[in-house]
């Protein structure tokens, strides 16, 4: 399967601010930032991977919970602004699976995020060794960004 989604590796997907992202200050709210990322992340396994989401938890038996994520917020997304997620895979390991962000803005990143998850069983919540599908799904999108 070509993820030709993926193109030298990487996913994009636009998403737009809109006006319940944003607080106060009238920026994005940086929790939404978050919510961003896992919105690539399921559109990436639906779209890139062919497996969609709500597929890979109700019938593989399969999740991906965050176990660690970094963030560097480097400039400000507002309120009708469109951003680009950019998304790679970054490291696969047993069961760990990094992923990496840029969020672009007007042309610049406003955002680099890195997020650790480890595949798990959802009904015991303890990790499980990756899936062979994931795995050569994963390592072949990877491999486009010369990770592989």
């Amino acid at each position: 399967m070509p993820p030709s989604r993926a193109p030298n590796g990487v996913y994009r997907k636009n998403i737009p601010i809109r006006f319940a992202d944003v607080d106060f200050a009238r920026i994005l709210y940086f929790p939404r930032q978050f919510h961003f990322l896992h919105i690539t992340m399921e559109d990436f396994f639906r779209e890139v991977l062919d497996i969609p989401y709500a597929v890979m938890l109700k019938i593989d038996r399969i999740g991906f919970p965050t176990v660690h994520l970094d963030a560097d917020f480097l400039a400000p997304q507002e309120f009708g602004d469109e951003v680009e997620v950019a998304m790679r895979v970054v490291e696969i390991g047993k069961s760990k699976v990094v992923f990496g962000y840029e969020v672009l803005n007007k042309g610049a990143v406003a955002a680099r995020c890195t997020q650790t998850t480890v595949a798990v069983d959802p009904e015991k919540w303890k990790s499980i060794e990756l899936p062979a599908k994931y795995r050569a799904a994963l390592e072949q999108v990877k491999a486009l960004a010369g990770g592989g």
